[in-house]
């Protein structure tokens, strides 16, 4: 099962703080315990120090008797506090607790004094804990064994109710930082779902809408307005969708009506074969023109869906240069235009799709031809280029024809797009051939410019594309 975000981050949120707060348990246990034990064994380690100053005390009388005396009254005085245990070099027991079952608790003869001090340990006499400690003091070349013991039952039973508080208080803090995860996550998501029903209520009719940003500027700010750059891209797409579809049942109405209109006026009357004849041969060129109109549109859609070839061949692009302008050949000489070429000696190799390189060259000669006047010249160059950061292969292809108007210079490539001037002298195109061109430049990286050559009068165009050549 899949969780949402608000639950994975509370379940984060609850485990980390369950992991740090047993880490904390713990080490509340264990500071707890060593802190009762560490005031007991202070406490044993500071009786015996003081046995060994009084028995060092040069006021002290070490017979037996004085010496049982004086302990007696020292265990008289700390009773309830802590028991001792004095055995003399002579194995006479000095000082020992009245409390059955004392001798085998007793560390006589093992002390736990080491080199790194005294050591106390745990022992048990009968059900009750005690911390016992011991070690030899040496008077005048005579070692007493001297042992003390302290009760641990009440100290064992205070940690033992704060270590059950604490384990009870532990499901209780989880719980209640489970709840407040929940809620800060609630309230840390929450514009986001505000966003979310932002979204979902902006529909193709409302691609103008944009989402309200938040103040903050902080991760929810970056996806709102990541959202309406988003929204702005779609509303754009849509437009230009709209507006191809628009333009496109125009282009397509255009012949459409034109082949209905000589249908049905041939067939009105009666008529004869010449007259049957030519309304055939009118019919078939604006179904040619549907045809080429239909096919660039194919063309176009297939790059927008980035489904053409994009191509992983060499292709010359002097030779294909050659080839074009032997297909086309006749368009410029019954228009009385003529082709100057420049190629390289050497092969201009690019990687591509040969078809799609044959077609942007057709499409660049067709319309330099087209658009030229009538004993005009169209040059042809290509060349290698070497730039700073890439080799570039260029094709230049100017025309001394009508020229560009300035003012419709930036909307040349656009779909459908005819210029005032176009319209007069070629009535019969499209508007596709240079998005075309454009969209097959773009494929392969490379650039397009369209723009008007130097030479007098500013007539003529030139269009240089560059792309990147085949290392």
């Amino acid at each position: 099962m899949t969780l949402s975000i608000r639950a994975t981050l509370t379940a984060w949120y609850v485990g980390v703080l369950a992991v740090l707060a047993g880490a904390f348990a713990v080490a509340g246990w264990w500071l707890s315990t060593q802190s009762v034990l560490h005031a007991t064994d202070t406490s044993l380690r500071a009786r015996i120090d003081g046995v060994r100053a009084f028995l060092h005390d040069p006021e002290t009388t070490l017979t037996v008797e004085n010496l049982q005396e004086e302990f007696g009254e020292y265990a008289e005085l700390t009773r309830g506090e802590a028991l001792l245990d004095v055995v003399d070099p002579s194995g006479v027991v000095l000082c020992r607790p009245s409390i059955p079952g004392w001798p085998t608790i007793a560390a006589s003869g093992s002390p736990t004094e080491t080199g790194d001090g005294i050591r106390p340990r745990d022992r048990m006499l009968g059900a009750q804990p005690f911390r016992v400690a011991s070690a030899p003091v040496v008077v005048h070349g005579h070692a007493y064994l001297v042992t003390v013991a302290a009760p641990m039952g009440p100290a064992y039973e205070a940690l033992n109710r704060f270590h059950r508080r604490l384990l009870g208080l532990l499901p209780a803090l989880i719980a209640l930082a489970g709840a407040g995860g929940y809620w800060i996550s609630r309230r840390a998501l929450a514009p986001v779902d505000q966003i979310t029903q932002a979204v979902q209520a902006i529909t193709v009719q409302s691609l103008d809408r944009r989402l309200v940003l938040p103040r903050a500027d902080d991760e929810l700010r970056r996806l709102a307005s990541t959202f309406n750059d988003v929204l702005q891209r779609l509303e754009i797409a849509v437009a230009d969708i709209v507006r191809f579809t628009a333009d496109a049942s125009h282009e397509l109405r255009t012949p459409v009506s034109l082949i209905r209109t000589t249908t049905e006026l041939a067939l009105r009357h009666e008529r004869g074969p010449v007259e049957y004849r030519n309304a055939l041969v009118e019919i078939d060129g604006h179904a040619r023109h549907m045809s080429e109109l239909v096919s660039d549109l194919l063309v176009l859609a297939r790059t927008d869906a980035g489904i053409e070839p994009h191509g992983a061949s060499l292709v010359d692009v002097a030779d294909v240069v050659r080839q074009a302008i032997r297909d086309i050949g006749d368009a410029g000489a019954a228009r009385g235009v003529t082709v100057q070429v420049a190629l390289p000696e050497r092969p201009a190799y690019v990687t591509g799709d040969e078809p799609s390189v044959k077609r942007l060259v057709r499409i660049l000669l067709e319309n330099a031809i087209k658009y030229s006047q009538s004993s005009g010249a169209v040059r042809v160059r290509v060349e290698q280029e070497s730039g700073t950061d890439r080799r570039c292969t260029v094709i230049t292809v100017c025309d001394e024809g009508i020229g560009i108007d300035p003012a419709e210079q930036s909307r040349l490539i656009e779909r459908f797009f005819r210029g005032g001037r176009a319209r007069q002298h070629a009535p019969d195109g499209t508007g596709l051939g240079l998005a075309i061109a454009q969209a097959i430049v773009l494929r392969y990286r490379g650039t397009i410019a369209v723009g008007s050559p130097e030479s007098p009068g500013g007539r003529g165009c030139e269009v240089i594309v560059r792309l990147p050549s085949a290392e």
